[in-house]
């Protein structure tokens, strides 16, 4: 106990704090308008109280011993996501919440957790073998259980987090950039042709084109990698074909998965990706939330409208405004001093994530501090970059700013992981 006190983070623990009073702030002024603002303060604080609770129980355990275990952990994350789908409630035309009535919680937040310290452990058993295929497909199929079985319910937001979390974690634990950028070209493929097609509609583009344009993009792919290959071999650069026909196999899947994603795209995912490519093409449906986000942000200005003052918040014309939009609550009422201040102290939890990561015991220590400092990252730049239009709509949480207990609880358990490995990096 002396050892945890003594090295305990300090800072990380007043950043957290911090950034969870300032959302309880803006909770409380999102649903004021609700007239029962307490409620969801209320919850939100005896999650955090869970949180700091769970954070604490996580600290006082050695993280070594969690290593050994990691198995069981996934397994169990894993369980929890299969029944999810027979037994949890569906909100908002997803099955992902199991309701205990005054309590639900998520399955897909402790599965994070779960994988994270599953793919550190096994990458730290395996370390003089990460350059195996083997080993990145065997990896890669376990993260991929906890992705199919999240998108069965479905939530592509919260199954999107595994792949920069799984990329980062492999890449930290010794895979081959080559892998890394076979990885890049594959979803550069995957995605170039949805959104593709969907920016030709927009701009009314011939009929001609939209109707034979998944014939013209793969032509024009595969074209285009036959003539890369003849011009490197114009250069005269070592490359031998049995090196690049790796590249023409990544390309191959990539275009198979871009065509497949083209025909089961639903509407709504349709309308998403429009909305991010020009959300004035439907002010009124799908490209609301972007646009209200942004008059709400914009009308911050400088110092803000003032703590409860603010228009778009108090009469309701910013949605989901107390949990996946809450910055935006935070802009418009306390304009960009409070919007510094928020990011400020986002720079800090993961500089110091990126701190405990470099400084930790031992390989399994630093690849779960990476994982957790990635996970933080991409829902920070995800959520931000949904409510100003330069990233797709996607319904993610701002880590301990938004509204969500099962979310709050696990980003506890997560700052408690870090801590664990923050105060045990000289204990050997």
């Amino acid at each position: 106990m002396k050892l945890v006190l003594k090295k305990f983070d300090w800072i990380l623990f007043a950043d957290v704090l911090l950034i969870t009073f300032i959302g309880l702030l803006f909770i409380f002024s999102a649903q004021l308008r609700t007239g029962n603002a307490m409620f969801y303060v209320a919850k939100q604080s005896t999650a955090l109280g869970i949180g700091i609770a769970a954070m604490l129980l996580i600290i006082s355990i050695r993280y070594e011993l969690y290593r050994e275990y990691t198995k069981y952990f996934y397994f169990f994350a894993v369980m929890l996501l299969i029944a999810v789908l027979f037994f949890g409630s569906r909100v908002r035309g997803s099955k992902s919440w199991f309701d205990l009535g005054r309590f639900a919680f998520q399955p897909s937040e402790i599965a994070k957790i779960a994988a994270i310290l599953y793919l550190a452990g096994f990458i730290e058993k395996n370390r003089y073998h990460m350059k195996k295929t083997s080993q990145l497909f065997t990896a890669g199929m376990n993260a991929s259980i906890c992705i199919i079985l999240i998108l069965l319910e479905p939530d592509f937001s919260s199954a999107s987090v595994f792949i920069p979390i799984f990329l980062s974690m492999m890449y930290a634990g010794g895979l081959p950039k080559r892998i890394i950028n076979f990885a890049i070209i594959f979803f550069v493929m995957s995605l170039g042709l949805p959104f593709l097609e969907i920016y030709l509609t927009i701009n009314n583009s011939s009929r001609f084109l939209i109707k034979n344009f998944k014939i013209i993009y793969v032509g024009t792919v595969l074209l285009f990698t036959i003539f890369v290959w003849f011009f490197i071999k114009f250069l005269r650069f070592k490359v031998t074909f049995k090196k690049y026909k790796s590249v023409i196999l990544i390309v191959l899947l990539g275009l198979i998965t871009s065509i497949s994603i083209s025909g089961y795209l639903k509407d709504y995912q349709r309308k998403r990706m429009i909305v991010f490519l020009d959300p004035s093409l439907d002010p009124l449906g799908s490209g609301y939330n972007i646009l209200q986000s942004r008059i709400a942000i914009g009308s911050g200005q400088l110092s803000g409208r003032g703590i409860f003052q603010g228009t778009q918040t108090q009469l309701g014309f910013i949605p989901d405004q107390h949990t996946d939009y809450i910055f935006a609550v935070l802009s418009e009422e306390g304009g960009l001093v409070f919007s510094f201040i928020v990011i400020l102290l986002y720079t800090v939890l993961i500089i110091r994530g990126i701190i405990i990561a470099r400084n930790a015991a031992d390989r399994f220590g630093s690849l779960t501090a990476v994982g957790i400092v990635v996970m933080f990252s991409y829902y920070i730049i995800l959520n931000l970059g949904m409510l100003t239009g330069i990233m797709p709509v996607a319904g993610v949480p701002l880590p301990f700013l938004s509204y969500g207990g099962s979310s709050l609880i696990a980003n506890m358990i997560a700052i408690g992981l870090l801590m664990n490995i923050h105060i045990r990096r000289y204990a050997y």
